[in-house]
């Protein structure tokens, strides 16, 4: 199976032209044409990452975020984005990137998320999407949020507040666009790396924000590029980067 029946299997869940001007989604790296031996998806693309695909068998790295976002200016070995390049190409190891065009998408991460906290009559908007919940406190929507990630950071504003409607936006959503459209249709925005004037104009306004970490919200990308694969993988070798968040709370220590 070539590499490139894979991607377009991503593809039709998650058009390329639904990601967001800004973002570099497709592939970054190898030859489409080539034979598939494995595919290992992950969140990032680290070098820890490719020694696991090079020791698994797996020819076809697929990242949520982008391999190549920033231009890269030079390609010396003293830069670990350039030793990764390098390593990649001598194990003949190609990388392919599904970014807001997967967050966006009908299966993709924003709707994901709205389900597992308990969401339904879902509907997708802007980055991400409106989901309906059991009327309760903001705090108790924190605590759920937590949970369900297993994520330790969570926070949350205006925890008094009642929600029964929020809108879900993966990864770092929390810029003023994103609390627009949870004012608009919403009563609670549910994101991460929330921008600090984006708290204090939703504090005045007593409506809540719960906040969860980049990582914890993202790593459900793997589950869902494996689901978009499996219709065409057959027997074909698909797995998961080994989970690693790279940080620790306090609360961990």
């Amino acid at each position: 199976m070539k590499i490139g029946k894979i991607t377009a299997a991503i593809e039709k869940y998650a058009p390329q032209e639904k990601a967001y001007e800004w973002d570099n989604v497709g592939m970054m790296l190898g030859d489409p044409e080539a034979e598939c031996t494995g595919v290992l998806v992950c969140l990032d693309c680290t070098f820890a990452v490719a020694l696991q695909a090079r020791d698994e068998g797996c020819n076809l790295i697929i990242s949520h975020h982008p391999f190549i976002f920033r231009p890269l200016e030079r390609l010396t070995l003293d830069d670990p984005k350039a030793k990764m390049v390098r390593f990649l190409f001598r194990n003949n190891i190609a990388v392919y990137s599904a970014h807001t065009n997967l967050d966006v998408a009908d299966e993709g991460l924003a709707r994901t998320l709205a389900e597992i906290f308990g969401g339904h009559d879902i509907e997708t908007s802007g980055i991400g999407c409106y989901a309906n919940v059991r009327e309760e406190s903001a705090a108790t929507l924190a605590h759920k949020v937590s949970g369900a990630l297993s994520d330790p950071s969570v926070k949350v504003s205006t925890p008094d507040a009642k929600v029964k409607r929020i809108y879900v936006v993966s990864g770092a959503g929390g810029s003023h666009e994103s609390l627009e459209y949870a004012l608009q249709g919403a009563d609670a925005l549910v994101t991460g790396e929330v921008k600090h004037h984006v708290f204090l104009e939703a504090d005045e306004r007593d409506f809540p924000i719960v906040e969860f970490s980049h990582y914890y919200s993202e790593i459900l990308c793997c589950d869902v590029l494996k689901s978009m694969i499996k219709p065409v993988s057959g027997d074909l070798k698909v797995i998961a980067a080994h989970r690693r968040c790279p940080y620790k709370t306090l609360e961990e220590l």
